[in-house]
């Protein structure tokens, strides 16, 4: 025969049993959330990588043409000061 000490032990060790698979489901379904969470995370930093690539194109050959205009008004600017240097040496 089972003493009470023992229908008792039965009974907490059933319950506890319970209350962890329930506690397992509902830790496993967070989880989940976490998941689909990160996945949707790391789609939105792939559109903001798409985003700033787009904008950051076209600045960067704004640049590149400024660039190019400073050197093309330097070369012009070299060429004056010979054409100025040979005008001072046949006078």
């Amino acid at each position: 025969m089972l003493t009470l000490s023992q229908i008792i032990l039965v009974v907490v060790v059933t319950i506890l049993v319970i209350l962890l698979v329930i506690f397992s489901i509902y830790i496993f379904r967070i989880l989940e959330e976490v998941r689909k969470t990160l996945q949707k995370s790391n789609d939105m930093m792939d559109d903001m990588k798409r985003i700033t690539k787009s904008v950051a194109d076209p600045i960067e050959q704004a640049s590149e043409f400024v660039t190019g205009l400073k050197k093309g008004a330097k070369l012009v600017e070299l060429a004056s000061n010979l054409i100025d240097k040979k005008k001072n040496v046949k006078k």
